[in-house]
């Protein structure tokens, strides 16, 4: 009996993070094969040309679509999305695919869940649910999963939202993140072994700091990182690990603030395109704190019980462990959440939390599900009213 084919689309270095577990766990699967198709800052010089991570991991690439952004503007963002939807369209047509896997919400996503519907492809969608009212991701996740067929939710309320929605609950699956797989998979390391592993000097503690543009927000990139900036340099006992921004719109003005903080700290403050996988998973583990307004620090850290400071309305609506702070976009309440973030006393609080989004086996539960499932009856759809 030949294996269903099921199609997964990648196009950041997040995403395919997130998708390495369930790779994974395809690749044991007697009934399924993943074809890997990969895009968006993957295939880009700009952004690391973190396609190489894809190879390095020994993953068979099915298909390359390259989308140029010329800018980071909306505009361009708007041309990326279709240039996705053309280029997704060309690839699952030739593909021989089941059914398509998309995670998440990221512009380029809507394209290929577009191209997927077109084609009559089941969308299989991984981490719905969730609210962000600061983004765009809001809508495109929504939006995606009014399209998708078959839904794998992080926590229980993400799996009611989307039965909520209209949705099957017979379709809507909480499995957890498989964020917090990587976690588990790749343990714990020290500031000296992730120092050595990336080549800097990051003792006697660091900060990893990863800031996106607040795509819905009404303060300028530029305004919230100049308050980032003056919070961090008011901690001079602590190093400054930055990991550049997504290609949203606004990710230019946000990479020139973090180049001119490197320039004026050298020794002290660094920066990377993108620490790969695993590498993040071992930064995270060993860093003081995470600052900034990305989905790990919300999601990943309080696996490690690391006090995460989530600055903005970016990540606004999404569950919370008590180890996450917010704060607003200004400096003395940035600095302020750091300084409690890494007091022992706060540590001690949060030692025994529970992370809301699962436990580590996501990827494998997923396949599990797909090893049972009828693909071909996946192609229609009730809408379900409450």
């Amino acid at each position: 009996m030949s294996k269903a084919r099921i199609g997964v689309f990648t196009a950041t270095r997040a995403e395919y993070g997130l998708l390495y577990p369930i790779l994974s766990a395809l690749r044991q699967s007697e009934r399924l094969e993943a074809v890997l198709i990969v895009s968006g800052t993957h295939l880009s010089p700009d952004h690391g040309m973190t396609v190489a991570e894809i190879e390095n991991d020994g993953q068979a690439i099915a298909a390359r679509i390259p989308i140029q952004q010329s800018d980071d503007d909306a505009l361009s963002v708007g041309l990326a999305m279709a240039a996705a939807l053309k280029g997704c369209v060309e690839a699952f047509s030739t593909l021989n695919l089941d059914a398509v896997l998309l995670l998440g919400d990221r512009t380029e996503l809507l394209g290929a869940a577009a191209a997927a519907t077109a084609l009559q492809l089941p969308i299989l969608h991984i981490e719905g649910g969730h609210v962000t009212e600061g983004a765009v991701d809001d809508a495109v996740r929504h939006a995606i999963t009014k399209l998708a067929a078959l839904h794998f939710t992080a926590a229980e309320p993400y799996r009611q939202r989307i039965i909520q929605m209209g949705e099957d609950p017979e379709r809507v699956f909480t499995v957890g993140s498989t964020g917090l797989d990587n976690l588990m998979a790749e343990g714990v390391r020290s500031i000296a072994e992730i120092g050595a592993e990336i080549g800097l000097d990051l003792s006697p503690a660091f900060l990893l700091v990863t800031f996106h543009p607040e795509t819905l927000g009404a303060q300028a990139p530029e305004d919230q990182m100049a308050a980032l900036r003056q919070a961090l340099d008011d901690l001079p006992d602590f190093k400054v690990l930055y990991t550049l921004p997504n290609a949203d719109e606004g990710n230019k003005a946000i990479r020139r603030a973090i180049a001119d903080h490197v320039s004026a700290a050298p020794g002290r403050v660094f920066a990377v395109e993108s620490l790969g996988r695993r590498r993040y998973a071992w930064a995270l583990s060993a860093a003081a704190a995470v600052v900034g307004n990305s989905s790990s620090g919300v999601i990943e850290a309080p696996a490690h019980r690391v006090a995460t400071v989530n600055i903005g309305d970016r990540q606004q609506g999404r569950l919370r462990a008590a180890s996450v702070l917010d704060v607003p976009a200004e400096a003395a309440a940035i600095g302020q959440a750091i300084r409690r973030g890494v007091s022992p006393e706060f540590r001690c609080l949060i030692r025994d939390q529970i992370n809301p989004m699962g436990d580590g086996a996501a990827g494998r539960r997923i396949v599990e599900i797909l090893e049972g499932v009828s693909f071909e009856s996946l192609r229609r759809k009730r809408f379900r009213d409450l």
